[in-house]
């Protein structure tokens, strides 16, 4: 296997393995939560604390696997564009680089839910309340949440960036990248107006719909990288 094929396969390995954070950390952990031990809607410190268990840190515990995904994929698209003259390498670069500055973001609120709000709950004073209420996620004015959001708003421009790789080979995955940077970008700008959307009925049907955007988008990647590196080795 030459290095671009497994450039292809890194690619894929990506796709794969963010395709499972996505579906496994979305859907299927807040299934879980949801059916054990639910958070109920926000009120303050107190409440959440009365109401917490560790099972609620499950979409966290698999949203790792989207990170290390999301990283992977990025540098497969990177590392098998040939044309280093080529604009499209820049853009790919700064793809790269903006994965890497998503994942900083994300994985800093995903350890502040895992081990610092987990530990302020289990351990629970009264003086605990302004952090929790600062930066648990169950809070949509948390700081966690504004991060949560201009954090994917910044992984939507990266794979914007990724679109120009497949023009001439696929207009499908390319308006999906396009269309996923749009979708991603809006949603921190409208957090910059009102936060609390997130918990909302039209946040929810929202997050629904981005999560099918990208779940779709990744398939289409695996499938049509599959395909590029099994005409490779004909």
């Amino acid at each position: 296997m030459g290095t671009h094929d497994q450039h292809l396969k890194l690619i894929i390995r990506g796709a794969v393995t963010g395709l499972m954070g996505f579906v496994l950390s979305g859907p299927v952990a807040v299934i879980i939560v949801t059916w054990l031990n639910p958070q109920p809607p926000w009120v303050n410190a107190a409440l959440f604390v009365d109401a917490y268990h560790p099972v609620q840190n499950l979409p966290y515990y698999l949203g790792f696997l989207l990170l290390a995904g999301m990283l992977m994929f990025s540098a497969g698209h990177y590392l098998s564009f040939a044309d280093a003259s080529s604009g499209i390498r820049t853009n790919l670069l700064l793809s790269l680089a903006l994965t890497s500055v998503f994942t900083a973001l994300i994985a800093f609120n995903y350890i502040c839910q895992t081990t610092f709000v987990h530990n302020l709950a289990l351990h629970y004073r009264p003086e605990y309340e302004s952090l929790i209420a600062g930066f648990s996620m169950a809070n949509p004015a948390s700081f966690c949440w504004a991060n949560e959001m201009w954090g994917y708003g910044i992984l939507g421009l990266a794979t914007w960036l990724l679109a120009p790789y497949y023009k001439g080979k696929s207009s499908f995955i390319r308006w999906l990248l396009i269309a996923n940077g749009i979708v991603s970008l809006a949603s921190p700008l409208w957090s910059v107006f009102d936060v609390n959307w997130v918990m909302t009925p039209v946040g929810f049907i929202l997050y629904l719909l981005w999560n099918l955007l990208m779940i779709v988008m990744m398939i289409a990647i695996i499938r049509f990288t599959s395909a590029q590196a099994e005409k490779n080795n004909l």
